[in-house]
């Protein structure tokens, strides 16, 4: 009864204090803080956090438009969207009339939804595995996981993927009895079809399934169906980079091999970086024990506020003392999260975006940090179930006092950054689409906005346009610049959206930069520039320039010619490079220079090359039986790229002193020494006819010298 007689309506004063109600009112809070917060600092617009977001609305335009996988119509196929399942989404919501901004306001408000369902799996999780309220407090844990809330409500393919992941857990403990885990399976098709990590998981998924259930379970010919069901996941996961392999050429996406952080550091320093990073995860992000600003990974901090402190301890004691019945799948499951980890770990990306590389699995540990809690303070109270219930409650109250001082901090950085890019990226297309004519191309080195400006746009990072894929990114410039210079006449940008940032630290981009900027953004921030461009440079290095060259090859043909550090040139003439100094990896740079000519103008020249402290090989187009003149660019000093753990940089070398061997199909046919002059400098050398094969000829070269070009006449 109320104060007054009157008879409350039944059933309202329970619902009121339901815990399912109360986590249903916390959900919707959480998501209204940060939809709140970002629309008023964006002037009540949809702006994701990450320009990414863009780039993927741009993709799953294209798809609905019927050109999937193509950035710009007309273009080779790309997949820097990565997520084909999460893009396709994107792409149904785009045909069924979500267009502009309201595709970026679906793709997050579809983040807010799948977050509202990992709270309600979190439930059952924390319930099969404890109780009530070890339900109660895993839906709590990631209603209020900071980092998580954040991952799940800025508009990425991450949001889908953390959901499967949980889904996949939860069905994972549910069927673990049962020959064939429906369930199991079908989450597990959905994160192969969503990232490349679900591949590896499905692989682990088919194995763990297949060796746990004794072979008597499945005989005969509906436990041979049985068996192969258990690997449609991994078949799943196997479609997309076949497909991927079929529409690009690559595997695993465009831009997968750049991020290799071996390929870019070498093994002793990537070896150095991936275990800080383990020594990062494991105490700054599951303990706890970091200062939210501290970096964890390359990236900025605050990823320690994802875990409740201490939270790796709860993990350990449930894989000491899992529930009952759940012990092996518990353990798969661990085992399986500390394997995907470390594969994708060794990432020149790794810690980016509060660790989204590992977030997929945030959600499902920290509903076994909640049932972890739930098996201490029972081995704690010694069966005293009054002392247990009253320690959870301590202990839970404690984590959700700390995960809601968390969520709130991430909604203001949720706002701030999604502010930031409403101040920086969004007013930078919106002067692009109401100030240039259609149909202007701009060569992009700083955000991906064409989703919002119309035009054509040209990533000179390699993500998006074909022309710049392969370059690693230690060799980034160097690579751009070579990649631009192959450009037809009729390819090239009118125009070069840049950062101010990017303008000071790159020789290449200002050489191309024409003028002062038409445009910069006012964002209090790295701000984004609009330059007209200049090709003079552009080309110029594709053609020698020294009278002794034109000397040595005169009445010769050109049968072929390479040009180091172009990735596409490279990679048809099976080029491959070992360049060391004392065990550090030496990548190559851009370097502009100028060639002194006593009967003329000097003629200023940009090429990419490297310094080679070791060797090249490659094959080159030839025909039998005549010499070969072969023609190398090369510099008495030059830069060189340097990743290391330690710290990243470029150098100058000086090579006062240069020389090589050449082999020619095993066989030592010239040695060279030589004191390059100031400036560019052109070497010749000659291959005997009784080496060189018809069709193609492996030339190696060993030594201490600068590669930048190479020209081979007969």
């Amino acid at each position: 009864m109320d104060g007054d007689g009157a008879t409350s309506p039944p059933g309202w004063w329970p619902l009121r204090l339901r815990p399912s109600f109360v986590l249903l009112l916390l959900t919707l809070a959480v998501i209204l803080l940060f939809l709140g917060l970002m629309l008023a600092s964006t002037g009540g617009h949809f702006v994701p956090q990450v320009v990414d977001v863009y780039l993927v609305c741009q993709y799953a335009r294209a798809m609905a438009e019927g050109h999937p996988f193509q950035y710009n119509p007309g273009e080779p196929a790309s997949t820097g969207a990565t997520s084909l399942l999460h893009t396709a989404l994107l792409a149904l919501a785009h045909a069924l009339g979500a267009r502009g901004e309201m595709l970026v306001a679906f793709a997050i408000l579809a983040g807010a939804c799948f977050f509202a369902a990992s709270v309600a799996l979190a439930v059952r999780i924390g319930r099969r595995l404890g109780g009530e309220r070890e339900g109660h407090l895993a839906a709590a844990l990631v209603a209020l996981g900071g980092p998580v809330v954040w991952g799940f409500l800025y508009g990425s393919d991450i949001a889908l993927f953390m959901l499967l992941a949980l889904w996949l857990l939860e069905r994972w403990l549910a069927e673990w009895e049962q020959k064939i885990p429906h369930g199991t399976l079908a989450a597990a098709a959905l994160l192969a079809l969503s990232r490349p990590e679900g591949l590896p998981i499905a692989v682990f998924l088919g194995a763990a399934w297949s060796l746990a259930h004794p072979r008597r379970d499945t005989a005969g010919r509906a436990g041979s169906i049985a068996r192969l069901i258990l690997w449609v996941p991994t078949a799943a996961g196997l479609a997309v980079s076949a497909l991927y392999r079929l529409k690009t050429g690559l595997w695993f996406g465009t831009s997968f091999a750049d991020k290799s952080l071996f390929a870019n550091y070498g093994f002793a320093d990537g070896l150095g970086l991936v275990a800080q990073y383990g020594i990062d995860v494991l105490r700054g992000l599951l303990l706890g024990f970091y200062p939210p600003e501290s970096a964890i990974g390359f990236s900025r901090g605050w990823a320690s506020l994802a875990f409740p402190p201490l939270g790796l301890i709860l993990l350990v004691v449930v894989w000491v003392r899992p529930p009952s019945g759940a012990a092996r799948p518990l353990r798969l499951w661990l085992g399986l999260v500390g394997l995907v980890w470390a594969l994708v770990a060794p990432s020149t990306f790794m810690g980016v975006h509060f660790n989204r590389y590992l977030m997929w699995a945030f959600p499902g540990l920290l509903a076994l940090v909640a049932a972890g809690l739930g098996i201490l303070t029972r081995l704690l109270a010694r069966d005293n179930e009054d002392l247990a219930r009253q320690w959870f409650a301590g202990a839970a109250g404690l984590l959700v006092v700390l995960g809601a001082l968390s969520t709130a901090r991430f909604a203001s950085l949720y706002a701030e950054m999604a502010g930031a890019i409403a101040r920086r990226d969004v007013a930078a297309a919106a002067w692009i689409a109401t100030h240039l004519p259609p149909g202007v191309a701009i060569a992009n080195a700083a955000t991906s906005i064409e989703y919002l400006t119309g035009h054509r746009s040209l990533n000179l990072h390699g993500v998006t346009s074909p022309a710049f894929f392969g370059t690693r990114t230690a060799e980034r410039e160097a690579g751009l610049w070579e990649a631009l210079s192959r450009l037809a006449p009729e390819e090239r940008p009118a125009l070069l959206l840049t950062s101010v940032s990017a303008q000071e630290s790159q020789v290449t981009l200002r050489e191309v930069a024409d003028g002062a900027p038409l445009f910069q953004t006012t964002s209090l921030s790295d701000e984004l520039q609009i330059f007209r461009m200049r090709y003079d440079l552009v080309g110029k290095s594709r053609r020698f320039y020294l009278a002794q060259s034109l000397r040595a090859t005169e009445g010769l043909q050109e049968v072929d010619r390479l040009n180091v550090c172009d990735a596409r040139d490279e990679e048809s003439h099976d080029y491959r490079f070992e360049s060391h100094l004392g065990g550090l990896p030496l990548n190559g740079t851009a370097r502009i220079d100028t060639y002194g000519q006593p009967d003329g103008p000097p003629e200023v020249v940009m090429d990419g090359g490297r310094a080679i402290l070791g060797r090249e090989s490659f094959s080159v187009a030839t025909r039998g039986g005549k010499d070969l003149v072969v023609i190398l660019r090369t510099a008495r000093a030059m830069g060189v790229n340097v990743l290391r753990a330690s710290g990243t940089g470029q150098y100058p070398l000086e090579l006062s002193e240069a020389g090589f061997v050449v082999e020619a199909d095993g066989q030592t046919v010239q040695r060279a020494r030589f004191q390059p002059r100031e400036g560019w400098e052109e070497y010749s050398f000659r291959v005997p006819s009784a080496s060189v094969k018809e069709g193609r000829t492996a030339l190696v070269l060993s030594g201490r010298y600068a590669s930048f070009y190479y020209w081979f006449f007969q």
